[in-house]
Parts: structure tokens; sequence; C-alpha cells
């Protein structure tokens, strides 16, 4: 009878033990199987959040001019499209390893490949996991510097022997981005010596581009007599004679009374007189108005393909006929006089003429018959 109780005794514990695990295993289960549903919409939205914020990068790098500057957030905005942005996500940038502060624009001062590194941090949390995601990508931003310094104030001088010249004079040299940089003058003047001396300027800007120009210097004899230093009022006395030749056009002889040595004398009175009333602050507003008042002569006069005079200076500014040729002579002519050396275009051939100059240190163009200048090749060469 004993035996029997016991035998029951331990059944019942037996199955109090079965009981208790099993409920243990349940519980156990259960917790297990939502630990596991919350790790995968974790990584779920991670992953998603991830592929979101690198879906908004933009694909392309950047090349911009040196000193260039752009407000902060115009540099995300070339390369972030903010709208497939994550919420919660804040930005940030890293410029040649530099965090940037967003409430300054930048300037690009260094010319060369330049290192922009975007950086997205976005705040996520689930139930009692938090996280910083970080995406980030690489730009590399080219700066160049193509814009080069100029060379202002070169034109040809006079003296004469015995006479002493500073190079230098009335030269300075400018760049768009940085202001005036420094220059150098090479070539020297014997001024014991009549002749022609070429004078080298470069200029160069702080990242070493480099132009250059020439000048002439011409050294005379003491025999020879000195450019006219008649003062304005007789310049504009000369103007006025300028334009009553030029309105009398009939009083001069007929061509063939002249020789070709006479002519061009009296074709550089015009042209003297239209250099001396010339004047402007830059190359290019003195060469322009020169090429406005050729442009004038031709206008009032006939245009011609065929003469004896109509390809020369004196055709233009006292027989009143000519074409491109001519007025590329005239044009050269009033140059001259103002202390320009140039060069023909097309020269004796059948197409539009124009002269080739150099103009604050570039090289440029100018038009008598249309009365235009400017830096670079003519339009028409283009």
């Amino acid at each position: 009878m004993k035996n029997k109780n016991k035998n029951k005794k331990n059944l019942i514990w037996l199955i109090i033990i079965i009981v208790i695990l099993v409920i243990l295993s349940l519980i156990f289960g259960i917790n297990y199987a939502l630990s596991r549903k919350d790790k995968n919409i974790i990584n779920r939205e991670i992953n998603l959040i991830k592929e979101t914020n690198n879906s908004s990068f933009l694909g392309e790098d950047l090349e911009k001019e040196y000193l260039d500057t752009i407000t902060y957030n115009d540099l995300i905005d070339a390369f972030l499209d903010r709208e497939k942005i994550s919420k919660d996500t804040s930005i940030s940038l890293e410029y040649n390893n530099v965090l940037l502060d967003g409430s300054e624009d930048i300037t690009f001062s260094l010319v060369g490949e330049n290192k922009l590194k975007i950086i997205l941090e976005t705040d996520y949390n689930y139930k009692n996991h938090h996280e910083d995601i970080i995406s980030s990508k690489e730009y590399t931003i080219l700066v160049k510097d193509t814009i080069y310094p100029v060379i202002n104030g070169l034109s040809d001088k006079t003296i004469y022997v015995g006479d002493s010249i500073n190079l230098e004079e009335g030269i300075t040299a400018t760049d768009e981005k940085e202001g005036e940089v420094s220059f150098t003058v090479e070539g020297s003047v014997d001024t014991k010596k009549a002749g022609t001396y070429e004078v080298l300027v470069k200029a160069t800007d702080h990242n070493g581009n480099v132009v250059e120009g020439t000048f002439k210097v011409t050294v005379k004899n003491k025999t020879t007599s000195k450019p006219n230093t008649n003062n304005s009022n007789q310049n504009n006395n000369n103007n006025s004679n300028s334009n009553s030749n030029n309105n009398n056009n009939n009083q001069t002889p007929p061509s063939g009374e002249l020789t070709a040595k006479e002519k061009e004398a009296q074709a550089r009175v015009i042209a003297r007189e239209i250099a001396r009333s010339i004047t402007g602050s830059t190359d290019l507003e003195k060469v322009t108005k020169a090429a406005e008042r050729v442009s004038e002569y031709y206008q009032k006069g006939v245009h011609k393909e065929s003469g004896v005079d109509y390809r020369t200076a004196y055709g233009v500014f006292i027989k009143g006929e000519s074409s491109c040729a001519g007025t590329t002579r005239a044009l050269g002519m009033v140059l001259e006089e103002m202390g320009y050396s140039w060069t023909h275009a097309n020269e004796n051939q059948w197409t539009h003429q124009w002269v080739i100059l150099t103009m604050d240190g570039r090289v440029g163009y100018a038009d008598g018959q249309v009365g235009i200048a400017g830096y670079g090749v003519h339009p028409i060469a283009e």
C-alpha cells in the first residue's frame, strides 16, 4: 500500500514537471519568434533607408573657375537630390577633408582636383533599437584658372638720342580675379644709338598663367624733327581742318598728277589729325574710336572694286573711293600715328580684309570698313 502511494506521488510530480517544461518552452518560443520578427523589420527598414539615401546622390563631378564662389546650399544641390533623402537625415560636407561650416560660402581657391565628401546621417529608432545610419559619396571638383592676365598700356614709343626712358612707365598688368599682378620687362634700349628696339613684357598671375606683349622703342637722331606737341586747342583746330579737307576733296589735284609718295603724304596728314583726336582709357577703346572714324570716311565715299586709288588710304581720306583693302590701309596709317604696330589680314586677296594688332596685351582685330574692334579673332573668321 505504501509503495502504491509513493508511485502515485512520483507520477504527480512528473506530470507537474512536464507541464512546467511545456509552459517554459512555449514562452521561450514566443519570445524567440517576436525577437526574430523585430530584427527582420529593423534590417528591412535600415536597408531601405540606405537605398533611399544612396539614390539621392547625383552622379556628375564638377568643374569650377578659380576663385569662383558658391553657397553651401547650392553646393549641396549640385550633388544631391534632397527630395529623395529619408526623413530624420542630416547633411554634412567635407571639402579636402575639412568639415564645412554651413553658414559660409565656399571659394574655390586651389587649382587642380579637390575632393568633396557628402555625408548623410539618419537617426533611426525602432522600439528599444537606436542606430545612426550613415551613407556617403565622394566627388571631384576640378578647379581651373582659364582667365589670363591682361597687359595694359602697351604702345610704341619714340625718343631721341641721349633721352632717358623708363620702359615700365604707363604699363600695368591686371587679372580679372586677382586684380593687379606682377609683370617683367625684357629687352634693352641703347639711348645713345639710333634704331628701333623691341621690348617684351610678361605678366604672370598667381597660378602661373603667362601672357606676353611687345612694344617698340624708336630712338631717333637729334636732327630728326620731334613729334608735334601742340596743345589741345591746336588739336581741335587740326580736327576742324581735317573735316574741311575731307569736305573739299574736289580741290585735290587729280590722282594722275601726284606720285604715290605725294598721295601717301596727303593721306597721312588726315591720319595724323585723326590720331591726335583719339582719347580713351584702354587700347581697345582707342582703336575702336579710330576704326569708327575711318568707317565714317568710307561711308561718305563710294565703294569701288577697281581703279587706281580704291585700295589706298589716299582713296579713303582724299579721293572718296575705297574698298575693305583701302579702309584697312587707312586704319593702319591712323594706328601707326597712334603708336601701334599692325598686320594686314588677307592682304591682296579677294575677300574681306582688316587689321590685326595687340591691344591691352591681347591679340585682336580692327575693321575700318565696318568701324569695329575687339579682342580675339574677327567675327568673320570664326
